[in-house]
C-alpha cells in the first residue's frame, strides 16, 4: 500500500494555491483513471480494487480541499462520477474482504465465538461469495465505459487548465492555513458527538478519512514532526473504527443473504456467521469507546492547533 504522504504534492514553497491545486488534482484524478483501467483489465486483483476505492476517496477530498478555487460545475461533475465509481467498487471490495476472511477463518476461532462451522458449508459459502464478487465487477466496467464515452481525460485537462490559468496569486501556505482549520472543525464537531449508534461511528470514520486525506494535501505547510504525529493519530483512529464497521457491515450482509430465497441449508450457517460478526463488531466498538476518551480528543486537537499557529514552518 502507498504511504500516505506519497499522495501529497511537495516542494510547493510559496507557489500560488491554484497552481498547487492543479498539480494535486491532476495527480489524484490520474491515479483514479489508472486504477479503474487496471481493475477492469485484470480478472481478479483485490488489492487493485482496494486502491481504486482509496483513490476515489482521496480525490474527492482534494476537490473539497480546493473547493473555492474550482469551477463549480466541473467540480460537481467529477464528484458525482467519483461517487459512482466508489459505490460500484465498494460492493466488490466488501465481497473480497468477506471471501478472504471466510476462506482463511480459524475453526478454533469459530468454536470460541459461535460454534464450529462445518468445512463443507464454509466451502459452499466461499463459492457463493466468489460468484457474487465476479458479478459485482460488471457495474465497474459499465462505469468505465460511460466515462470513456464522456471523455474523462479531456475533462481532466479542462479542469486542470481552469486552475493553472487563474490569475489568483494567494500563496499555498496562506491558503492552507485559512482552509485547513475549516476542515478540522468539521471533524471535531463529529468527533465530540456521543457515538452510540453504528451509523454515528461510521460517519466519524468517513469524516476522519476526509481530514486525513486533506492533511496529506496541506502537510508541506505544517511542521513535519507534528504533521506526521497527527497523521499517525488519524490512521490509528481509522484502523480502530474500521474493525467495527467491517464487522458490522459483514453482519448486515449475512443477515440479508439469510433472508433470500434459495439459500436452503445455508440459512442457519449464515445466521451463525451473522452472530459471529455481531460479536466481533461489539468487541471492536467497546475497544474504540475505551480508547477514544475526551482526553485523547483534546490532545489531538491541541496537536493540530500547535501546527496551525502563525509563524510555524515545516521542518
Amino acid at each position: 500500500m502507498k504511504r500516505s504522504f506519497d499522495w501529497a504534492v511537495t516542494d510547493v514553497g510559496e507557489e500560488p494555491a491554484a497552481r498547487v491545486a492543479a498539480r494535486t488534482i491532476r495527480k489524484r484524478l490520474e491515479a483514479v483513471w489508472s486504477e479503474l483501467r487496471a481493475v477492469c483489465r485484470l480478472r481478479h486483483e483485490p488489492e487493485r480494487v482496494h486502491q481504486l476505492r482509496v483513490a476515489t476517496r482521496r480525490t474527492i477530498a482534494a476537490l473539497t480541499a480546493f473547493e473555492d478555487l474550482l469551477p463549480a460545475k466541473r467540480r460537481r461533475w467529477f464528484e458525482k462520477h467519483l461517487r459512482r465509481i466508489r459505490r460500484a467498487v465498494g460492493t466488490t471490495r466488501d465481497l473480497d474482504v468477506l471471501t478472504g476472511q471466510l476462506a482463511n477463518e480459524s475453526p478454533a476461532q469459530d468454536r470460541i465465538d459461535t460454534g464450529r462451522i462445518a468445512a463443507r458449508a464454509r466451502h459452499r459459502l466461499v463459492s457463493m461469495l466468489a460468484k457474487r464478487r465476479d458479478l459485482s465487477r460488471r457495474p465497474i466496467r459499465e462505469v468505465r465505459e460511460a466515462l470513456v464515452a464522456a471523455d474523462w481525460p479531456g475533462r481532466v485537462e479542462r479542469l486542470v487548465d481552469a486552475l493553472a490559468t487563474q490569475t489568483e496569486t494567494v500563496p499555498f501556505s496562506a491558503y492552507a492555513r485559512r482552509r485547513f482549520p475549516l476542515l478540522l472543525d468539521r471533524f471535531f464537531v463529529r468527533a465530540d458527538c456521543k457515538l452510540k449508534a453504528a451509523a454515528e461511528i461510521h460517519r466519524l470514520r468517513i469524516t476522519g478519512k476526509k481530514l486525513r486525506y486533506s492533511l496529506e494535501i496541506f502537510a508541506p505547510v505544517f511542521p513535519a514532526t507534528n504533521g506526521h504525529a497527527c497523521l499517525e493519530a488519524l490512521e490509528r483512529l481509522q484502523k480502530t473504527l474500521g474493525e467495527f464497521t467491517d464487522h458490522a457491515s459483514a453482519a448486515d450482509r449475512f443477515h440479508r443473504w439469510s433472508r433470500e430465497d434459495g439459500v436452503g441449508p445455508d440459512r442457519d450457517v449464515l445466521a451463525t456467521l451473522r452472530r459471529l460478526e455481531d460479536q466481533r463488531a461489539e468487541r471492536a466498538r467497546r475497544a474504540f469507546v475505551k480508547w477514544w476518551k475526551p482526553a485523547r480528543r483534546r490532545a489531538l486537537r491541541k496537536r493540530f492547533e500547535r501546527s496551525l499557529r502563525p509563524g510555524r514552518k515545516s521542518a
